[in-house]
């Protein structure tokens, strides 16, 4: 793996919740349904330890341009789809199952900073998403 965007496209590509759609990186077009994973901007650094290992995180939001209306069961859909996303990100850290990342680098846990909610919306479509942060080890250069 070459950087750790590619291996959280990688990742989120085999979730089963996925409808047919396009999946980008930081790009979302305007017709439902559509994915994408941006990353968004932190402090990177959660702790230095005393040999040089560092605990890092890397915040990304993932989201989706949906069908939206005024339609009350169409929506629920729509947050129902972030609620499922979550359990199966929860599931997939209960069984350290963990997106490739370049080496060096070991992921620890894929932490739901925000729950899904609608980000912008338009009469027939609307982006939803949710934040997370990948929690890793880089391990100190000399032990690389």
């Amino acid at each position: 793996m070459t950087s750790i965007i590619e291996g959280l496209s990688e990742y989120f590509l085999q979730c089963p919740l996925l409808k047919d759609g396009y999946f980008h990186v930081d790009f979302l077009g305007a017709d439902p349904v559509e994915y994408t994973l941006e990353v968004m901007t932190c402090d990177p650094v959660v702790k230095t330890y005393v040999n040089g290992d560092v605990l890092k995180r890397y915040l990304f939001a993932f989201g989706s341009r949906e069908y939206y209306s005024a339609d009350r069961i169409q929506n629920i859909g729509n947050i129902a789809f972030y609620e499922e996303l979550l359990d199966w990100i929860e599931r997939q850290n209960r069984l350290e199952n963990f997106p490739e990342i370049p080496e060096g680098r070991y992921p620890e846990e894929l932490r739901v900073v925000s729950p899904g909610y609608l980000f912008d919306e338009s009469m027939e479509s609307a982006r939803y998403q949710i934040q997370i942060e990948l929690i890793y080890r880089e391990v100190a250069s000399w032990e690389k």
